[in-house]
């Protein structure tokens, strides 16, 4: 049994047991090691003490049962495993920063996942990176068995939920206990139809499960593994959980060693006494052997449609303004029109927030007198530019520019000017307005800059 097994089995075993009372010895003796051997072994294989792991660990359940379940703080303590009511609450405050009482008043959240050796991914990492993001782990999922079912919809938003609930009756009614699976979850494309949105969801056993079905929704599927960088949500609104993916992708992936990898994003609804508590997601990695430098270019004025939109829903409505007047103009999949996009630094979606797309208006199209006021010219000039994958908000590009410019003694950003992002779309992909920005598009962002020393005649 190699090294990684064993201290797996002990993980196991410490997991089975949080509610006892555990002793080194009878882990050390579970194990079939000595105490310091155990001690040392477990250290190097998961980064932390035996002791901490248990103590958080246990933290980690009972601050999800504060949250949510109506059990005294009394009760979960000694249901933690906590000898006594005042070492909880000691403990407790010592790792969250938080009484019981005040974490469950609060929205602050404590997790500590339980480890899974199988699924580490060994690499070397910044220390600035896994220090700004201590929550991103990059792992590799082993491919699993389950069955799965896709759920249709005219309306995208809360598609998810409704596909959860449909899932979790057809599982029932099927006789599949939901509590003893993994649930992962994923958008699917209706190619043959785009007025429609999918949402597939697949149960995979975590024990040996016979997955013969009797039931027309359900198929069996093959999860297919791979490495993925992984982080968490609460479960709670649909703006915490899209805050999470864009921090993961616009800004963890670009400061990364990684880059965007082929398989699919993926959901997984993390359940606690019957219900969907946390959101774990799984983004698709790979190591990246070249990393795109920066390039300066003097680009030309463009004209273009602008669709501009403030507040929280910005993105939304820009968004929705530019697939209308492409739909509308029959110019959807046109391989003549430049998209580019401007948000505000760091874009947060709250109400001061802005979000603008802008595309290149067709030679000989005349626009409308409606349209007038949404022409626009993109100006021109120098510009410092990083091409990489879609990275939605681009905060994380962005910073890697005006980084490389701070350490510049020849060129500074041109505050009088926007930066922007322009889409450029694969080669092979034909009408990429209606596909997964992140598989078909990469996207060259550009900030505009001068000379340090120039003179406001010279930039002009």
């Amino acid at each position: 049994m190699s090294t990684v097994e064993i201290i797996q089995r002990v993980i196991d075993f410490i997991e089975d047991r949080l509610d006892e009372q555990l002793s080194l010895d009878q882990i050390a003796q579970a194990a079939a090691m000595s105490v310091p051997n155990l001690y040392r072994i477990f250290y190097a294989m998961t980064g932390h003490p035996i002791k901490e792991y248990i103590r958080k660990r246990r933290i980690s359940e009972a601050a999800c049962l504060l949250r949510h379940t109506g059990l005294s703080s009394k009760e979960i303590g000694f249901q933690c495993g906590f000898e006594t009511y005042q070492t909880f609450i000691k403990t407790f405050k010592r790792t969250t920063g938080l009484t019981p009482g005040l974490y469950r008043q609060t929205e602050i959240i404590y997790y500590f996942e339980r480890m899974n050796l199988s699924e580490r991914e060994t690499y070397l990492e910044e220390r600035e990176i896994s220090e700004r993001y201590p929550d991103v782990k990059v792992i590799r999922l082993a491919p699993q068995m389950g069955v799965s079912y896709v759920h249709i919809s005219a309306q995208e938003e809360g598609i998810e939920e409704q596909a959860l609930r449909a899932f979790q009756t057809l599982l029932h009614e099927s006789q599949i206990d939901i509590r003893k699976m993994r649930l992962f979850g994923w958008n699917v494309d209706k190619e043959e139809n785009q007025s429609l949105f999918g949402y597939q969801l697949a149960a995979v056993a975590q024990e040996p499960f016979d997955f013969t079905i009797d039931h027309s929704e359900l198929r069996p599927i093959t999860l297919p593994g791979g490495t993925y960088a992984v982080t968490w949500t609460p479960f709670d609104t649909d703006k915490a959980i899209v805050k999470a993916w864009n921090r993961l992708l616009s800004e963890w992936l670009p400061r990364s060693i990684f880059e965007l990898g082929e398989r699919g994003f993926l959901e997984e609804y993390q359940q606690y006494s019957g219900r969907v508590a946390r959101l774990k997601l799984y983004l698709p990695v790979q190591q990246s052997h070249e990393k795109e430098g920066i390039t300066l270019l003097d680009r030309a004025p463009l004209k273009v449609m602008s669709f501009r939109a403030e507040g929280e829903r910005s993105e939304v409505i820009a968004d929705e303004a530019a697939a209308q007047w492409l739909t509308r103009n029959g110019f959807v999949g046109d391989q003549r029109l430049q998209v580019f996009m401007h948000c505000s630094y760091g874009h947060s979606s709250d109400k001061s927030s802005t979000y603008e797309i802008c595309i290149t208006v067709p030679e000989g199209y005349p626009p409308s007198q409606e349209e007038e006021a949404l022409v626009s010219m993109m100006e021109g000039g120098l510009y410092a530019c990083l091409t990489t994958r879609a990275y939605g908000s681009m905060t994380g590009v962005l910073e890697q520019i005006y980084r490389w410019l701070g350490a510049s003694d020849e060129y500074k950003a041109d505050d009088e000017r926007s930066w922007y992002a322009h889409y450029i779309p694969h080669e092979s992909s034909q009408n990429w307005a209606g596909t997964d920005l992140e598989r078909f598009v990469r996207v060259s962002c550009c900030v505009p800059i001068v000379l340090r020393n120039a003179s406001k005649e010279e930039r002009s």
